[in-house]
């Protein structure tokens, strides 16, 4: 093992002995590049890899999360100002699962958990406040299963039970929402939200709860009169029609004059007001009668005419009357009919809706065609890049006149209401992307620059390192395999016929020679010997020479031993 080891040593010295300078400067830079991407990989290898355990964590719950690694001798690593928290790989599965276990809260708030461990002398004071903390952090959770809602915080501000009804007050709160990245609570969420708090604290009203974003921008529109949010509805009202309109006439205009060349401003006046009508109509035709009632009187009588003295006496009852004094008669026959009838009513009551349209007025702006441009003989003119030159060219007034038939009947215009629209056709300007286009292509460009030498820089060095290590490496143990020549040679001639008939040398057949059966072996075995050893001392006379340094250093050792 020992001379193995001591023939390699020296064999390898004289390979690099044998190199120029060049090539022996970029062996020793190469065997140190190798020597030192092994450590690196070594290293690399033995180091403990972290995955990332939780992210986005907020101060508190980072601080948590340490805290339990700590106690439990867990290395573990912390990024991103501390929202990131990273343990070795081999473990993720195992904390996460123990972490859930153990009930950690990643909202930042305690809900009625608060209640699990109470001492037996916990005053009414310190009731109260768990009483509200376990309301805000019970409000806080159910916030974060809205999505988009990252996180929140709730405050709540319930003022103490008074006897007077004059100083009540009412409670309010206050709720702070972190958003996802990219997420816009709609006008309807944020509502939802304030109705979600008001309706969990007794006697709380919608308009007290407000609403913020992480970076302190209200959300919510908080109105105290009645009159003011009612206003504020009416105008949102208003909005939300001017907008269909505005996208109806854009979505129809731009089928024909093309996309973002149509601009369309719509104002829509509403009437407000409340009308109640009652009318009732009644069928003659339908009449039955369902009472009725006859008086019917006669009465004949007759008195003598005055007479006699004037005065009270003369007309006393029972007076005889003077003979020759004329009487009076008075006969009537009275009747009475009275009839009640059943007249059929029809009794209509209606009540107009409290958002009527007044009128309607829409300001409608479209661009222009780009046809192509020809010269006097009606051949298309190109610029210097040989594409088509493009002009501008106007609508005409019937296009116009077709488009604004078309925006009457798409939003429902009506003349006696007063409504007007304004269709103009105007050129738009066109913003020049060259520039960006040009930035673009400069930027793929250094990408592909860049790409490309890394890339070559990489086939270099494995070009280099073929050409410097493992070519001149393979070249010397392919010429140091065998010790001597000698060992190329047969030593008699059973030997030699093993050769020429199993071919364990393969590309020495053509030089040895043929051994013809009439020859005598004993006469031309020297000669054949002889003359093998000359030409492969020809062909490889460097070979030899060492060959005859190594025989003489043999037979001196020999000679020393004996």
């Amino acid at each position: 093992m020992e001379d193995f080891i001591e023939k390699v040593y020296r064999n390898f010295k004289d390979f690099f002995m044998s190199l120029d300078h060049n090539k022996k400067m970029g062996m020793i830079a190469v065997t140190v590049f190798i020597a030192m991407m092994f450590v690196v990989v070594v290293i690399w290898a033995s180091k403990t890899r972290y995955e990332t355990l939780y992210t986005d964590l907020n101060r508190e719950d980072s601080k948590k999360i340490a805290v339990l690694l700590e106690e439990n001798k867990i290395p573990y690593q912390m990024s991103n100002d501390g929202k990131v928290v990273q343990i070795p790989q081999d473990m993720i599965n195992q904390w996460r699962l123990k972490i859930a276990m153990l009930g950690v809260d990643f909202s930042g708030s305690v809900g009625y958990e608060v209640f699990d461990k109470q001492s037996f002398g916990t005053t009414s004071f310190v009731q109260k406040v768990n009483k509200q903390r376990a309301l805000e952090g019970e409000l806080v959770k159910t916030i974060r299963h809205i999505k988009g809602v990252k996180r929140a915080r709730v405050h709540l501000a319930i003022p103490e039970s008074s006897p007077f009804v004059s100083e009540k007050k009412p409670p309010t709160a206050s709720v702070v929402i972190e958003l996802d990245r990219g997420v816009e609570l709609t006008t309807g969420e944020i509502k939802g939200i304030a109705k979600l708090v008001s309706s969990t604290v007794a006697g709380m009203r919608t308009e007290d709860v407000v609403i913020l974003d992480n970076r302190g921008k209200k959300l919510s529109e908080n109105h105290g009169d009645e009159m003011t949010a009612h206003t504020a509805n009416r105008v949102a009202l208003e909005q939300k029609m001017n907008r269909r309109y505005e996208q109806q006439i854009e979505e129809i205009l731009s089928k024909v004059v093309g996309a973002g060349k149509v601009v369309a401003k719509v104002a829509i006046n509403l009437d407000f007001t409340q009308s109640i009508t009652t009318k009732t109509n009644f069928d003659q035709e339908n009449k039955a009668v369902v009472s009725e009632v006859i008086n019917s009187q006669k009465l004949n009588g007759k008195r003598p005419s005055p007479q006699g003295i004037t005065g009270a006496r003369s007309n006393l009852p029972g007076e005889s009357p003077q003979p020759g004094i004329p009487e009076t008669t008075n006969n009537v026959d009275k009747a009475l009919t009275t009839k009640n009838y059943n007249v059929p009513s029809t009794v209509t009551r209606s009540k107009k809706p409290t958002a009527t349209v007044k009128n309607i007025t829409a300001a409608v702006m479209v661009d222009g065609k780009q046809v192509p441009m020809l010269d006097a003989t009606g051949k298309p003119v190109l610029d210097e890049n040989g594409q088509q030159k493009m002009q501008y060219e106007p609508w005409s007034e019937a296009d116009l006149a077709n488009f604004q038939a078309i925006i009457s009947s798409t939003i429902g215009v009506n003349d006696r209401r007063g409504d007007k629209i304004t269709i103009k056709n105007m050129e738009f300007v066109q913003e020049d992307l060259r520039a960006i286009e040009a930035l673009e292509r400069e930027k793929q460009n250094r990408e592909l620059i860049k790409n490309l030498f890394k890339y070559f820089v990489v086939g270099f060095s494995i070009t280099l390192f073929f050409f410097l290590v493992v070519r001149p490496f393979v070249q010397w143990v392919t010429d140091n395999t065998v010790e001597t020549v000698e060992d190329f040679l047969p030593k008699t001639l059973e030997e030699l016929e093993k050769v020429q008939a199993n071919q364990k040398l393969p590309g020495l057949e053509d030089a040895l020679p043929q051994i013809e059966e009439k020859l005598n072996p004993e006469k031309i075995e020297g000669n054949m010997l002889r003359e093998k050893i000359i030409s492969l001392v020809e062909s490889n006379p460097a070979k030899a020479a060492q060959v005859i340094h190594e025989m003489i250093h043999t037979s001196e050792s020999n000679k020393e031993i004996a």
